[in-house]
This record gives structure tokens, sequence and C-alpha cells, in this order.
């Protein structure tokens, strides 16, 4: 009998446990486990656990058409899985256990290991699979790059036709779909869903971005509107929940492109595509070799100036405001109100806001954090974290510089004509883009005015995180060692990509301009 025990991988579709697991015509029980832990979590938002639940109901309707069904249990997982072996034992079964890794907490990461511990002293196998690409040996790391190509270019798992799943009845705490949505109710409670679950609905989006949605995508992606209007895939709660697997939207884009060679614009945006799902995995990479970039700052100079600690009632007043998207800077606002709303923002607004919250208004990166994983649909502690400490001037100090930006600058560059912030700001409707720009807004009181000064938090606090920056950079030049390793590769790795979007850019207008002439 074998167990084919779900997490973030939720799809039958290369899907390396559920491959192996059901070869041969095995017997297999699959099951996903609702372990309250998770849902009691304060960075466990409603929109990402419905999304969950959602998947996990497509989930149990594919096994349905393979001949098979997903046992729901509820309770601590290492409970759950260490009873379902020993019941299964008494009815004379020799269990095996397939699941992928789960890159995300180190609940998890405890967890897995206490399973994986249990199967060992029964003398019982455990196959531990990968949900996408991932080194699991850092004496290699050098290359990720060209491991991760290969990994994405060869032939996907096979899906199974048939699951040979038996009735049986277990003495654990079971659900069924209507008793989850009815113990769960709360998760449900959304007005509107802007992301649906399951691995049948990745397909669709996949399906529709690369026949039509793809085009432009190189530059529609950071403006705020448009990828609202799913100028961007949209994949990423899919990536996130694994209800498809990177490899195969690796390829089917690939095929896509080869398809339009002899259009250099097409090309170029599905290019470009590629190269945020390697992004993607790359964030899930630096998260397994260093789960405490989760809540712990890279560098410890920053422990002085960023830390977790309970907020003043100044800071209290500030980050009430950027929650609630109440800051009288119209971009950060339109965008904080679209998170709270929508579960989502694209990545441009997720850094611009980020940087407002820790660089302006002087808030450790913990806080926005936990504020984005709280409503984020797709919020992934590998991508999300990381990036806060990014954006908060943390990552690569050998660097001179840390990026700032400029809410007003973005409205000029990313929503010049104002549709992105009438609609999350309808208090804005009827001012112009050089009105809104001067604030003429403040004089009529519908909309807050500004909840600091922009040029001068910048400079001040900037200064602070600069000289921060400077004392970390000169630690790691003269004590040397893997942190200094570490710094030059994250700076070499910065420079490369810049360098190769150049490249990249460069590459595409000479075809284009061939191919026009």
């Amino acid at each position: 009998m074998h167990i084919l025990w779900f997490r973030r991988d939720l799809r039958l579709s290369d899907n390396e446990s559920v491959a192996r697991a059901t070869d041969n015509n095995a017997q297999v029980l699959p099951c996903f486990i609702i372990d309250p832990w998770f849902y009691e979590q304060s960075e466990v938002g409603k929109a990402r656990v419905r999304f969950l639940f959602e998947s996990l109901e497509n989930l149990e309707k594919n096994l349905r058409s393979l001949g098979s069904q997903l046992y729901l249990f509820e309770g601590n997982s290492v409970d759950i899985l260490q009873q379902l072996t020993q019941q299964l034992i008494q009815l004379g079964h020799k269990p095996k256990l397939y699941f992928n890794r789960d890159v995300q907490v180190e609940y998890g990461i405890s967890r897995d290991r206490a399973i994986a511990n249990f199967y060992h002293q029964f003398n019982l196998e455990c196959h531990i699979g990968l949900n996408n690409f991932l080194q699991t040996d850092d004496d290699h790391r050098d290359r990720w790059f060209e491991e991760y190509y290969t990994y994405v270019r060869q032939s996907p798992h096979p899906t199974p036709i048939r699951i040979n799943t038996p009735q049986l009845s277990f003495n654990l705490p079971q659900l069924t779909f209507t008793k989850l949505k009815q113990k769960y109710s709360t998760f449900y409670e959304t007005k509107r869903v802007y992301f649906k679950g399951g691995e049948t609905q990745a397909f669709s989006t996949l399906n529709s971005f690369l026949t039509k949605r793809f085009h432009g995508y190189h530059w529609k992606l950071s403006r705020p509107w448009l990828a609202q209007q799913k100028a961007t895939s949209h994949l990423s709660p899919h990536l996130t929940f694994g209800t498809i697997s990177v490899r195969t939207v690796y390829q089917r884009t690939k095929a896509r492109a080869i398809e339009l060679a002899d259009q250099p614009k097409a090309e170029f945006s599905l290019k470009a595509f590629r190269d945020r799902l390697r992004w993607h995995d790359s964030f899930t990479q630096r998260l397994y070799f260093h789960p405490e970039i989760a809540y712990t700052n890279r560098y410890p100079e920053f422990d002085e100036y960023y830390r977790p600690d309970e907020l003043t009632q100044q800071q209290q007043e500030l980050f009430h405001a950027w929650c609630e998207g109440l800051t009288g800077f119209p971009m950060v606002d339109a965008s904080m109100r679209q998170l709270r709303t929508m579960g989502w923002m694209n990545f441009r607004m997720r850094a611009m806001c980020a940087t407002f919250l820790t660089i302006n208004c002087g808030i450790s990166w913990h806080h926005g954090a936990r504020h984005y994983m709280n409503y984020l649909v797709d919020g992934d502690l590998a991508i999300d974290n990381w990036q806060w400490q990014m954006q908060a001037g943390i990552t690569n100090p050998l660097s001179d510089t840390f990026r700032i930006y400029n809410p007003n600058k973005n409205i000029e560059e990313k929503d010049s004509d104002l549709r992105f912030i009438y609609h999350w700001a309808p208090e804005l409707l009827g001012y112009s883009l050089p009105e809104i720009l001067q604030g003429k807004y403040i004089e009529h009181g519908l909309y807050p005015p500004p909840i600091l000064d922009w040029s001068m938090t910048r400079k001040v606090n900037g200064k602070i995180v600069s000289d921060i920056r400077k004392r970390v950079r000169e630690r790691l030049l003269v004590s040397g060692g893997d942190e200094l390793e570490s710094a030059i590769a994250t700076k070499t790795t910065v420079e490369k990509y810049f360098e190769s979007k150049d490249k990249q850019y460069k590459q595409f207008k000479e075809k284009d301009f061939q191919i026009e002439n």
C-alpha cells in the first residue's frame, strides 16, 4: 500500500510522487491533512486558504475521474500519519510513504523530518520527491543555473490514467468537503473570488495567457492597471500551491515561443516570462538553505533598526494608514486597497509599498511582511520575506546604492492615465495627473493629506540604512570567509541579471528591426 501525501503539490500532472506511487497499478491511498497549526497562524490569510480548499476540491474531482479519491484527514500531521501507518500495518499492509519536499516554514521542515524518522524506525520505505527544481546538496550551488535548465527541459512525470485506491475505513478524524466548508466557513467569507484554485483552473489560466494575454508582458507587468486586467499570467497562486508545475509552464511557454519565432516582440515577452519562472525557483532555493531569512535580518547589524518589536504610538498610526490605504500617497493607497480586496498586487507595487513602509515610515519589514502574507493569495515566504529585506535595503550590501521608490514618479511612469488610481481611490476622480502630483486634492478634504514628508524621510531614514549597509560592507571585507563569498555572489548575480536583460533587449530590437526592414 502506497500512501500519497499531498501538500503544496496539488496536481496529478508532472508530479513525481504521484507518478512513482501509482506506477505498476500499485494500491494508493491519496491523502491531505488539514493541520490546524497552519490555519491558526497570524500570517495565514483567508484568500490563500480558500484557494487551497478550492484546489483540494478540484484534486478530489480529478482523482475520482481516475477511480480514486482524496482522503481528507484533520489533525497534527505527524500524529495522523503515524496512526494511519499503524492502522494500515494492522490491516496487513506494508505502507510506503510518498511526498514531495515543501520548502516553507520551519514547522514543515521539522514535521517532514519527524515523519521520515518514524518510517526509518519501523523499517518502512519513504520516498521524498521534488515538487519543482531544488538542489538539496549545497556542495554544487555554483551549478544551480545549469542544473535548473536541465531539470525544466526534461520530460515531465507522466500523469496516471487510472489510480488503484481501495475503499478503507480508519479510526481517524476525517472530513468530507461539505463538512470542511462548514467547519472552516470563515475562509469562504469573501465577497468576490479573483483567483480560483485547482489544477483544472491552472491549465485554463495558462492557456488563456499563452493564447493572447502574454503580448507585451515584458513592459505591462510593471503597470498595475494592465497587470490587474490579466496582462500578467496570474499563475502565481497556482505555482504557490503546486496546482501546476514550473516545468509544465516553462515547456508550454517555450513551445509557444517557437511557434512565434517570426514575431520578435512576442518572443521577447515569453522570454521575459520564462525568466520570472527561474526567478521564482531561485527564491525557493535560497529559503531551503537559509530558512532563518524568513524572520531574521540577513545581517545582524540591522537588528538595531529593523526589529519585530511592538510599534510605538506614532508608528502604529503610520502602519494603520499604510495598511488601510490612507497614507495620502495615491499610488501607495491604491495598491494597498487592491491588496485588501483582491489579495494580489503586481510586483512593482509590492516593492514600492514595501520601501515606503520601511524607509519612509521607518517601520520594520517584519510588520509589513506579515500584513502581505495575511492578504496575498499567492503569499510565499520564500519570495515575500526576502523581497521585504531587499526593499528595506538589507540585502546586497556590497553595492553602494539601494533602491527607494518614489510613489509620485511611479504615477507618471506606470499609471499616467490614472486608471489604476481612479479605480481604487475614487475620491480622486476628476483630478488630472498634474493636479494629483501637485496635491491639489488636499484642499477639498475628500482624500487624506500625506502622512509624512517623503523627501525628508527618504533622506533621513535612507541615510540610517545606508550607514548600516556601510558597516556591514566593512565587516565583510575585513572578516572574509563564507559570508563575504555569499555577498560577492549576490552582487555578481544582480549585475549579471541586468547585463543579461540589456543584452536580451538589444538582441530583440535588432531582430525586430531586421524583420521590419
